[in-house]
């Protein structure tokens, strides 16, 4: 099975310079990881993850690898995440750009190429696509909730 992709595009409601600000916190991140329970820094922009995730009736928990690479602030980085478990493994990587829109609204697009095997991989393509779209949307809700007003 090739990789799932998953893009899309939305805006926050403030300046390019602060939502960057955001995507790079530590503590942002694991609060918009879905299923995250830590982020550990081991080495700058690299952190050790657990991540808790299920697709229908299969269910695991996840030790992950999730590294910030590439940084053009404030515009665009690369992430990287790397998991395995129980269950299979999930391969994650991809780009987040930023582009002002305003001068307090910013154009976040995203594009990730999402490899899953084992296990999970036999939920099914459309399932897992799905699955990580959904994923996908809650983690740009919560880093918008956590965007300061």
């Amino acid at each position: 099975m090739g990789p799932v992709v998953i893009n899309g595009q939305t805006t926050l409601n403030a300046a390019q310079e602060i939502v960057w600000k955001v995507l790079q916190d530590p503590d942002a991140l694991k609060n918009a990881i879905p299923g995250c329970d830590e982020l550990t820094e081991i080495e700058p922009d690299t952190y050790k993850a657990t991540l808790k995730l299920g697709v229908a009736a299969v269910r695991g928990t996840y030790v992950a690898r999730v590294q910030v690479a590439d940084q053009v602030a404030p515009s665009q980085y690369r992430l990287r995440i790397n998991g395995s478990g129980g269950t299979g493994f999930v391969d994650v990587d991809g780009t987040v750009r930023l582009t002002a829109t305003g001068s307090d609204t910013t154009a976040v697009e995203y594009e990730f190429d999402v490899n899953v095997g084992g296990t999970i991989a036999g939920v099914g393509q459309r399932m897992l696509s799905g699955v990580a779209k959904f994923m996908m949307g809650e983690f740009v809700k919560s880093m918008e909730k956590q965007i300061p007003k």
